[in-house]
């Protein structure tokens, strides 16, 4: 018995003390870890920040983080929960059925758990409308475009706790902009019609991006919108052939990754076409685009870099990337010149981003390129919506107008708002 206890000791002595060895001279190869990664930097020791109780939490994270072994006990760990209890601490991950991967905000935005609020929405679009309707005083085309999101396209594989609510974003948005006069394009409902009818997948198993199959598809149709609306001829873009492969490439295993997995997850073999251009005699127009990750898929492909003059691509309105590079930030440039200087700005938003679309171009648009008077003119007829709609009296026989006028009442209250401003242009 006092052999056993010995060897355990010594067992556990050795394990303790190889824990430490790697922690500082780090003899053995580490397997690497995605999406997190040691982030934290070590503090710098102050008796004030001590004594507030402010370094020690910091140091506690850092030390954590540096522990000897860590990346390869955290992997083992995953793979456990994976493997056993189908289960995955992955930050926004969620394992639907049949082992599909989705990120949960697609899921929230999708059954409607998150929700701006019908107001809101309505508020935005009046805005857009505005927007389009400046740039275009500027021979500038605007477009906006819905990209399809995963949760929508295989609602079925989501896990049955999450309960569809009556209300959604994306609801609302289609409702208010349906008769908006806003160009617009709504990949999301049109990727659900190809459903089961496309030839290669649109969706990867482990990845919350649409696939390169996906992309050329929903490239091929935004060209199509943009020379039907400025009446131009685009290079012409196509594919000669695509390859399967079992080798995920571009954003194909992004959320696989993100569960830091001893073993590979399986993925489904994906389709990777091959793109060709033909720019002779073609018109390349300038475009500035704005948008989450989605847009990164006309990116990464080389698909913008061919058919525009460059891929100028606005990350979250926040980043400004170019070839994939980023060059600068949004808020160190002259908006106005930028924005006016183009042929085209196009906005893109997938159901992930609804609650941050659209990433405040529209606050900054108002502040730095619309016309006073055009801002003064859309304020006033804001407050007088807002105005209608809080007083049941006042809305009820604007309601009834509507019916006796056979408007929608959305019309209707627009259009006495509008009375409202000519009546107080009159006093």
């Amino acid at each position: 018995m006092k052999v056993i206890k010995y060897l355990l000791f010594i067992f556990v002595f050795v394990l303790f003390g190889l824990h430490i060895v790697q922690q500082t001279f780090h003899v053995f190869h580490q397997v690497s870890l995605t999406g997190g990664g040691d982030t934290t930097k070590r503090p710098v020791f102050r008796w004030d920040y001590y004594y507030y109780r402010g370094f020690q939490p910091v140091f506690q994270k850092y030390a954590e983080e540096k522990m000897g072994f860590r990346s390869t006990f955290v992997k083992l760990r995953n793979q456990l929960d994976y493997s056993v209890f189908k289960y995955t601490e992955a930050p926004g991950v969620v394992i639907g059925k049949n082992g599909m991967l989705f990120i949960e905000s697609y899921i929230q935005n999708c059954r409607g758990s998150v929700f701006k609020g019908e107001g809101q929405i309505k508020h935005e679009v009046s805005q857009l409308r505005m927007i389009q309707d400046e740039l275009k005083r500027h021979k500038v085309d605007f477009l906006l475009i819905f990209a399809p999101g995963k949760a929508t396209f295989y609602s079925e594989m989501i896990p049955d706790h999450y309960k569809q609510r009556p209300v959604t974003n994306y609801q609302c948005y289609i409702k208010a902009l349906a008769g908006s006069g806003i160009n617009f394009i709504d990949m999301n409902a049109w990727f659900h019609k190809l459903k089961g009818k496309t030839k290669y997948p649109l969706y990867p198993l482990n990845g919350t991006h649409w696939s390169c199959y996906g992309i050329g598809l929903a490239a091929d149709s935004m060209f199509r919108y943009i020379e039907k609306l400025r009446n131009i001829d685009l290079p012409d873009f196509s594919w000669d052939q695509v390859t399967i492969s079992d080798s995920m490439r571009y954003a194909d295993n992004d959320v696989g990754v993100l569960m830091n997995l001893w073993w590979p997850l399986k993925n489904i073999p994906m389709p990777y076409p091959h793109f060709i251009y033909k720019q002779e005699g073609k018109t390349r127009p300038k475009v500035i685009s704005v948008g989450d990750s989605y847009w990164w898929g006309f990116t990464y492909t080389g698909i913008t870099a061919n058919v525009f003059v460059k891929d100028h691509y606005w990350f979250y309105f926040r980043d400004i990337m170019e070839n994939e590079q980023k060059t600068g930030l949004v808020d160190n440039v002259d908006l106005k010149e930028q924005l006016f200087s183009q042929e085209m700005v196009i906005l893109m938003v997938t159901e992930a981003t609804y609650q941050l679309f659209p990433y405040g171009f529209c606050e900054k648009f108002y502040e730095k390129c619309m016309p006073a008077s055009l801002e003064l003119l859309q304020r006033k007829l804001e407050k007088y919506i807002f105005k209608i709609r809080s007083n049941p009296a006042w809305y009820q026989s604007v309601a009834e107008k509507a019916r006796v006028n056979g408007r929608s009442i959305d019309e209707q209250v627009k259009m006495d708002a509008q009375f409202m401003i000519e009546l107080e242009k009159k006093k």
